[in-house]
């Protein structure tokens, strides 16, 4: 049985499993990434190479979670514990090779203010899409901010300690749901210092660049 049945089986042990599998390590993928594919009757999922060193148990819960985004579920594993603990401590192990002294500039300057220097370096880019102004990847603990703000350091400070606060507070999952925006997320988002007017000034960024304003963070 290989990996994605054993997946399935775990997740939909009532349902009928007629696919055809197959795991592939792909160096395409930053960190520790990866999707699935359907194609008729084959399943297909995607790594990165990094997850070849993986235990077998945390990949089965990897493949769960994506299993469960494709056909739906509640369902609760072993495995899937053991993926969701990996993801939020994966960043201790990601290799930082991506930087940019103005990304980290920003990054150190908010860790003594706010985190009391705590928090380890991640690898940063700066975004050229239009949908959004910042994103965190847990998978390869990367910050990305848009070129939108790259000559506003006040606003690439708000936008930076949002990203921030998603390495810091992870995510809460239940069911096939996870939740990034937790209580205890938007409690420390408040704290920042003249939110108020520094969303004021985020419309007029992205009205000016016309970036889509619902999309800004994630």
């Amino acid at each position: 049985m290989g990996m994605v049945e054993d997946a399935f089986r775990g997740l939909y042990p009532d349902r009928e499993w007629d696919f055809i599998d197959a795991v592939r390590y792909s160096g395409r993928f930053r960190g520790y990434n990866a999707n699935i594919q359907r194609r008729d009757r084959h399943l297909i999922v995607n790594m990165s190479k990094s997850w070849r060193k993986v235990s077998q148990e945390i990949r089965i819960g990897l493949i769960q979670s994506l299993l469960i985004k494709m056909f739906g579920g509640k369902a609760k594993t072993v495995q899937l514990d053991l993926y969701h603990n990996f993801l939020k401590n994966v960043h201790m192990a990601v290799p930082k090779t991506k930087t940019d002294s103005v990304l980290q500039g920003s990054f150190e300057r908010l860790n003594e203010r706010f985190f009391n220097g705590m928090m380890g370096v991640s690898n940063f880019v700066w975004g050229k899409g239009t949908t959004k102004l910042g994103h965190y990847d847990y998978g390869s603990d990367t910050i990305s901010v848009s070129e939108v703000i790259r000559g506003e350091p006040e606003l690439l400070d708000y936008v930076m300690y949002h990203e921030m606060l998603h390495k810091k507070h992870k995510f809460r999952t239940a069911g096939q749901k996870s939740y990034y925006h937790t209580r205890q997320f938007k409690a420390d988002e408040e704290q920042y210092p003249g939110k108020e007017r520094l969303e004021r000034e985020l419309g007029r960024a992205l009205r000016k660049s016309k970036v889509k304003r619902r999309f800004r963070f994630w």
